[in-house]
């Protein structure tokens, strides 16, 4: 990385080898918890819209509820304080171009991307993802397709259209980008495959280790906790740590040490709303 500004809070982070505390998943749309998230000190957001609201407009509604202006005056710069990704709903394997098109376009930070199991898929997501480069560039392959639409993107990030088509490429494919791709490994098939995937594919950023579906494909039926299914999760892990590529899990407030002390550098929490009012009234009542 050069001395530009990075764009991106969280690449700075796993750049200087520090723990990314992410919130999610956050539906897309749900203004009350974004801006909860937006005044708190998270590091990153993941929208949903593989599972729910798949809607461009909602999500770029709910963009906007993410900025603080105070803390973006107060940090003198346009960096990202609060980096938002979206969860898209292709899996990998369906090589929906036009959807990572229409969710980079909307001035997210990067994706998370579902179900990734091959060399192929990874390699597809990042050509999708990326614009055409500069002949003669280090990072020349591979050749980005996504389209050139210079309306929104750059106006959320605080850029020219220049700027952006500069600062808007994969992390750490080009040394100096800002945008992050995350595939989420929850099959068996990817976890045979993810050594190749991160010898291979240098425009995947990091790696979530998903134990949900995770379980569903090991005959588990949801059980995210089966010793088989945690096994997994730890053999994907190694394979990052010998790439030196961060991996993901998510965390309840009592593993949080334990995933850190397991090597586990984004850390996914979802935030707690309290009910202790009602714990203590059903425990006063009876009930």
């Amino acid at each position: 990385m050069t001395n530009k500004l990075r764009y991106s809070k969280v690449i700075e982070l796993l750049e200087q080898d520090k723990p990314v505390f992410c919130s999610g998943l956050v539906w897309n749309g749900n203004l009350d918890d974004l801006t909860f998230i937006a005044d708190s000190d998270y590091d990153m957001v993941i929208i949903e819209m593989e599972h729910q609201g798949f809607s461009f407009n909602d999500l770029r509604v709910s963009l906007q509820f993410l900025l603080n202006r105070r803390r973006l005056a107060d940090k003198g710069d346009v960096q990202a304080d609060l980096v938002p990704l979206v969860r898209i709903p292709p899996n990998l394997r369906e090589r929906n171009q036009w959807v990572i098109k229409q969710a980079l376009d909307t001035g997210v930070y990067g994706l998370v991307l579902p179900h990734l199991n091959n060399v192929e898929d990874a390699q597809a997501a990042v050509i999708a993802a990326r614009y055409p480069q500069v002949p003669g560039v280090a990072d020349f392959e591979p050749q980005g397709e996504r389209g050139w639409w210079a309306r929104i993107a750059p106006r959320y990030w605080g850029l020219t259209a220049q700027e952006y088509y500069d600062a808007a490429d994969l992390w750490p494919l080009d040394p100096d980008g800002n945008m992050l791709l995350m595939g989420i490994v929850e099959e068996p098939e990817g976890v045979k495959n993810i050594r190749d995937i991160l010898r291979r594919v240098k425009g995947i950023g990091a790696i979530w280790a998903g134990p949900g579906d995770m379980s569903v494909a090991m005959g588990h039926r949801g059980n995210a906790g089966h010793p088989d299914v945690q096994e997994n999760l730890l053999r994907i892990l190694a394979a990052c740590r010998e790439a030196g590529v961060p991996c993901a899990t998510g965390a309840t407030a009592a593993e949080v040490p334990m995933r850190l002390e397991q090597g586990f550098r984004i850390i996914i929490t979802s935030p707690e709303k309290s009910i202790s009012g009602l714990e203590e009234g059903r425990r006063l009542s009876g009930r």
